[in-house]
């Protein structure tokens, strides 16, 4: 594997009520040294770039993508891996070309989860993002992931400390998708089932 994670406990019932996989859509936001917001939609000045996804709280991996350029560079990552409650050391080593530093060590609390992924950003890859979210369940079928302050430097998610931009914290808040109807629960709402039971009377006959 191109990580390792030393964990206390990895508790993916992290009180997320998400069955997997779900859709979730969010924002993007990167943050100086010093906590300034870097423009992270280059199309549209001060306005956060759109991103969506994939979260799978059961199997422990999530994923993010944007149309949006940073700096006017496309960028995507890759290898989105989901920490229940506990303490962790993960690794930024990569094989070449994938660029590599040192290593993270965080916790996750309770109602919390933890979260690494890799961010390629034009032609350099393996740049590592860890968050931490608070998980808050919004009482309509949805649940919001909001980036925290896990390092407890000032500054909204934690110092990258490999890549190009050493020391900028990127920040991705993301909320899932109303947890859709079943199919057949709508068709008997709308009368369609009785209508198609009909039909197969007709038919039949």
């Amino acid at each position: 594997m191109k990580k390792t994670a030393i964990a206390t406990a990895l508790l993916l019932a992290s009180g997320a009520a998400n069955a997997a996989p779900v859709d979730w859509t969010g924002t993007f936001a990167m943050y100086n040294p010093v906590g300034g917001q870097l423009d992270a939609n280059d199309g549209a000045p001060g306005v956060l770039a759109a991103v969506t996804g994939q979260i799978d709280v059961d199997a422990g991996t999530f994923s993010l993508a944007s149309e949006d350029t940073f700096f006017g560079v496309n960028w995507s990552t890759s290898g989105g891996t989901l920490y229940g409650e506990g303490t962790y050391t993960v690794s930024t080593v990569d094989p070449a070309p994938g660029v590599s530093g040192g290593d993270y060590t965080f916790t996750v609390g309770a109602g919390q989860l933890g979260a690494n992924i890799d961010f390629a950003w034009g032609g350099t890859t393996g740049i590592d993002v860890v968050m931490v979210w608070d998980v808050i369940d919004n009482g309509d079928g949805t649940t919001s992931y909001i980036s925290t302050d896990w390092d407890n430097n000032g500054v909204l998610g934690a110092g990258m400390i490999d890549g190009p931009f050493g020391g900028f914290s990127a920040n991705f808040d993301m909320t899932t998708s109303e947890v859709p109807v079943p199919a057949a629960v709508w068709l008997f709402g709308s009368g369609l089932i009785g209508l198609a039971g009909i039909a197969r009377r007709r038919k039949a006959a």
